[in-house]
């Protein structure tokens, strides 16, 4: 019986799938931003927050947005 989540790199070159890098390689070319709120709490009383921002993108079109 063979595996069905191992195939051959013929196959796997030959799928209609995206690669990985196709992905990483298109949302940095349209840039992504990822946010989100970290809140540290002890019995109902907030000791802590944190708000993130993550800009991922490419410098080339952050210059080009922003100018």
């Amino acid at each position: 019986m063979s595996d069905p989540f191992l195939i051959s790199p013929a196959a796997a070159a030959r799928s209609d799938t995206p690669a990985l890098v196709d992905l990483v390689d298109r949302v940095l070319d349209r840039g992504c931003v990822i946010e989100g709120e970290l809140w540290l709490t002890v019995a109902d009383v907030d000791l802590l927050y944190l708000g993130l921002k993550a800009v991922l993108t490419t410098p080339e079109r952050l210059s080009r947005s922003s100018g």
